[in-house]
């Protein structure tokens, strides 16, 4: 069973997720949203399929973990997938100590999902961590910046970037935390590419051949049970 909030192809029969969550469908779920974060649409379509005792990806579990950098990080590195040392602080001071400049800053805290901001100096890094941090109240992930950002739409694993080191660091994120839609970053140095920070993708930044992407992987997937396991 597909539910989306995105509109795929008719072949699908997609459940909108409102149908969803006032039945009492129990069945193998493919959430397709472009929006997971905690307590939001697509994070109640998961937990509505979990109390039902159905099988379903991406699991509440993985929403959480991957909407929150450094959790995200921890279980990519102890999945053997590439990450960039980074800390968990409120302090100018232990970044520059630690990591120096220029760094790679995302939030920790949980109002805020876009993105990220590159500091080359010090003046940045306080911008970012009054920004990142609401006012200093909470703390940042910060990682060191050797190369150069990307931006990669992930769809069921699968991103349309020729790059060898980048699509695989798609794939493996795929299946450690299955989000079917999602961004990543990620931060290439040298010939090698790592794992920086996911984000959700809006509905607004879906084109025409990404969704017919999105429902080919998932016409794919629903005809192999296997690739459903959690």
């Amino acid at each position: 069973m597909v539910v989306s909030n995105i509109d795929l192809t008719d072949e699908l029969n997609a459940l909108k997720p409102s149908q969803f969550l006032e039945s009492s469908i129990k069945d193998t779920t493919i959430n397709i949203n472009s929006e997971y974060r905690y307590l939001k649409t697509g994070y109640y379509v998961s937990l509505h399929a979990e109390v039902l005792g159905s099988k379903v990806i991406p699991s509440c579990e993985n929403i959480i973990d991957s909407s929150r950098t450094p959790i995200l990080l921890l279980r990519a590195a102890r999945a053997k997938i590439p990450t960039m040392p980074f800390l968990v602080t409120d302090s100018v001071k232990k970044i520059t100590d630690e990591l120096q400049l220029p760094v790679v800053v995302f939030a920790v805290n949980p109002f805020i999902y876009s993105g990220y901001q590159v500091a080359k100096n010090k003046s940045a890094l306080y911008r970012a961590l009054k920004s990142l941090g609401m006012n200093y109240k909470f703390t940042v992930c910060a990682q060191p910046l050797t190369g150069e950002m990307y931006t990669v739409k992930s769809f069921l694993g699968k991103c349309q970037m020729e790059d060898e080191q980048i699509s695989a660091i798609t794939e493996k994120v795929y299946e450690l935390f299955r989000i079917p839609v999602c961004k990543l970053h990620v931060q290439k140095a040298g010939e090698k590419a790592f794992l920086c920070g996911l984000e959700p993708l809006k509905e607004n930044e879906l084109s025409k051949s990404d969704l017919e992407i999105i429902s080919k992987e998932i016409m794919l997937i629903s005809q192999q049970d296997e690739h459903l396991s959690v």
